[in-house]
């Protein structure tokens, strides 16, 4: 029997498994995911377990549970002055990725041209690829890594679809 070719682009080597192995080769804290070196909080077990006890334990909505949202929306418009309306402008992912993969996969079409400012996050290039992007890469100039302006409006194009800004910059 033959298996249809997988539409997953070829990532490669990333840099998470590649510092992850370093961290591990140098017994060093590994700082390049989500990797712990300490247990739960008990207290938030307990949290946890009084919530699902309290009947809390189903699918969430879609957007993610209302006061969470409208708690974002509250801490952002305090510490920034921005007003996001929370029912309709804030949604709850399951992490960066999925939420990256999501606002993605919803806006680029093959053909279209996505700007990524490098040094970048790797999972904008396999999720623009699958979804039949092509990656733009413009560089972040040193010793600011400040975006050069000029640089970036060489690059758009009437195929550029989106632009991706991450703030603070990711790496």
């Amino acid at each position: 029997m033959h298996a249809p070719p997988s539409k997953l682009p070829t990532v490669g080597t990333t840099i998470f498994s590649v510092m992850s192995a370093l961290a591990a080769e140098h017994e060093a804290i590994n700082l390049s995911q989500g990797f712990p070196d300490f247990d739960c909080d008990p207290h938030l077990f307990n949290l946890v377990q009084q919530a699902m006890h309290a009947g809390h334990n189903q699918y969430a909505p879609m957007p993610g549970v209302p006061i969470l949202r409208e708690r974002i929306a509250g801490i952002t418009a305090a510490l920034y002055g921005a007003e996001y309306d929370p029912e309709h402008e804030i949604t709850i992912t399951a992490g960066a990725t999925a939420a990256l993969f999501a606002a993605i996969s919803a806006v680029v079409h093959p053909g279209d041209e996505v700007i990524v400012l490098e040094p970048a996050y790797d999972s904008y290039v396999p999720v623009i690829t699958l979804c039949g992007g092509t990656p733009v890469f413009v560089r972040l100039t040193w010793p600011e890594y400040g975006i050069d302006w000029q640089v970036l409006r060489r690059a758009l194009s009437p195929r550029t679809r989106m632009i991706i800004l991450n703030s603070p910059h990711n790496p």
